[in-house]
């Protein structure tokens, strides 16, 4: 039997020292004084490795889950309105048969700015969503990579960025959930953790625009990551640093910060002005997306779906990482020099402990925390240091397969092939595949279709069908143009009387009359009434922008000037308060 253990053993060391060995590097030509030299590039196994994890995709088609009619509902006008030279719609006019919500302002656009981008490369929806999962797949696997560079050799870093690909929760984003802007946002998560520690080692202002960067395109991209991953980035910069000793590099942090908000600030700003104004979860809020019902192990009943099936999610993650627990033991922790590997150990305890009930009290102190919705998305965080710890864990691990005492070695190995096995069998296999034509009919029957109740305006109550765009009762109507945010009509002469035009009211929507204008309010169920007088009047109806929305504009573009001066003129000069200021 030991001589059968030995041999499994050194068919599962197999993999990670072929792909660590020199033989096996995809190698690039590098000048040097002596001619020319190669210079090993792992980064190149980390995005084959990502891709073929999307496999399945290319074979049985894009997975379906309701969340991805949620979000080609937001994709579809998206892409139509970049067409027509609008860079930021304000109204997405075609959902909810027609009465249109104001949810582009709500929603962060990261996601399906990438959408529209990769079906104008590709000329489909369909292989353009392809392509965009492939991106947000590699992208995220480099983050993983590069951050665990900072740490480890890259021979270990590669394992990094591989094994944060084939993460179940990771997984399950785009197989069974759906949850495009979430995994595209888990995508950006890792350049965030990799340009703070840069700036914690060498606070150049490459790495402060690097930071700035990927915190403002994480706003952009999901809102939840950008409130856990602003959580989790206080917490590492507060365990690797030492606040008394190193307050330079964490003013550098903090212009870091600013400039990221300054930069995604044409997105935010417009959210928290007028989130008093949308339903949100104040009206007819739905109990299963309460965080109080959403913890980790807080039932294992399958009634509780959602919990039920994290529950599986995150013992699967721990089957597949534990052995990279090691770096707890005492003798690793204390002979470590590097604290930011022990910073990234907070995080994992960080992130189970914010996914669990033992965290309940910093919930209820946290308003933002708590719109999150569901405290089992840490597990995205938990996903990403994972990897991490168990790069670090591997030369211990290599180590181990020839000492003597190997059982714990075998135990290991069969954990994450179990893991690994269920990703592939349950989270992989079974989710609901739509092909070309399937997913092109799916397409078709979302315009006009119900949106999320969420975004719609808190006055709106469940409007009434409208065959037409303008009710004007006895008196005809004819309409001469009809956009999304710019319509004209014409109201023929009759009785004063309060049209009805089929788009909820919303304070920014406009209408003048000869350059005067028309008194704009809401109908009982939210629909938007128009008083016009007894003759004939042209109705000139327009979504305005109100002056803030410029101003955060200028802003948004002034930082991210700011950001590319610092990326390309500050390669190797330090920031220090006076400089940044």
């Amino acid at each position: 039997m030991r001589g059968e253990a030995d041999a499994l053993l050194r068919i599962l060391v197999i993999p990670v020292n072929i792909m660590s060995s020199p033989v096996m590097q995809i190698s690039r030509p590098r000048i040097s004084g002596n001619g020319i030299t190669f210079q090993r590039n792992k980064a190149l196994w980390v995005v084959v490795a990502s891709l073929l994890v999307l496999a399945p995709v290319c074979f049985y088609g894009i997975p379906s889950n309701i969340d991805l009619s949620n979000h080609f509902r937001f994709a579809l006008p998206f892409y139509d309105s970049l067409q027509s030279g609008h860079v930021y719609p304000g109204w997405l006019a075609e959902s909810n048969g027609g009465y249109g919500d104001p949810s582009f302002r709500f929603y962060p656009p990261g996601t399906y700015y990438l959408l529209a981008c990769t079906r104008a490369v590709s000329g489909s929806w369909y292989a353009g969503s392809m392509l965009a999962f492939a991106v947000m797949f590699s992208v995220g696997s480099l983050g993983a990579y590069l951050w665990a560079r900072e740490f480890v050799s890259s021979r270990w870093a590669m394992w990094a960025g591989i094994l944060y690909a084939v993460a179940p929760y990771r997984l399950n984003q785009l197989y069974q959930a759906s949850l495009l802007a979430e995994f595209a946002g888990a995508a950006i998560l890792p350049f965030t953790f990799f340009f703070a520690e840069r700036v914690c080692t060498r606070r150049t202002r490459r790495d402060v625009a690097g930071l700035a960067a990927s915190y403002a395109i994480l706003v952009f991209t999901h809102l939840p990551l950008t409130v856990i991953g602003s959580i989790a980035l206080l917490v590492y910069a507060l365990v690797r640093l030492n606040p008394f000793r190193e307050w330079r590099t964490l003013i550098s942090l903090a212009i870091a910060a600013g400039l990221g908000l300054a930069a995604s600030a044409s997105y935010w700003t417009t959210m928290i002005s007028e989130l008093d104004w949308i339903r949100a979860d104040n009206i007819k809020p739905y109990s299963f997306i309460d965080y109080r019902s959403n913890f980790l192990l807080s039932t294992f009943s399958p009634e509780n779906l959602n919990v039920w099936w994290m529950n599986i999610l995150l013992l699967s993650t721990v089957a597949m990482f534990w052995p990279g627990f090691v770096v707890f033991r005492r003798s690793i922790w204390k002979t470590s020099t590097s604290r930011g590997m022990k910073a990234a150990a907070a995080l994992l305890l960080v992130s189970l402990a914010m996914g669990t009930q033992i965290s309940t009290p910093i919930w209820k102190l946290i308003r933002p925390l708590q719109e999150t919705q569901f405290p089992w998305r840490w597990l995205a965080l938990t996903s990403l240091v994972c990897p991490l710890l168990f790069a670090s864990a591997l030369p211990f691990w290599i180590q181990r397969a020839g000492a003597k005492s190997r059982s714990i070695l075998l135990i290991a190995a069969g954990t994450m092939a179990i893991a690994l096995a269920f990703s592939v069998s349950h989270i992989i296999r079974e989710a609901q595949f739509l092909d070309h034509t399937a997913f092109d009919a799916t397409l078709r029957a979302i315009p006009g279709s119900e949106g999320v109740t969420q975004w719609w305006p808190r006055w709106v109550d469940e409007p009434k069908e409208m065959p037409r765009e303008v009710d004007a009762g006895s008196r005809a109507v004819a309409i001469r143009s009809w956009q999304s945010e710019n319509r004209v009509f014409v109201v023929q002469a009759g009785e004063p009387a309060d049209i009805r035009v089929r788009t909820f009211y919303y304070p920014h929507w406009m209408a003048t009359a000869n350059n005067n204008n028309l008194l704009v309010r809401p109908d009982r169920d939210g629909a938007m009434l128009i008083t016009v007088p007894a003759q004939q009047t042209e109705v000139a109806l327009e979504f305005r922008e109100p002056a803030r929305v410029r101003w955060a504009r200028i802003i948004t573009i002034s930082a991210w000037i700011a950001i590319v001066g610092l990326a390309c003129f500050g390669t190797r000069k330090k920031v220090s308060p006076s400089i940044a200021a």
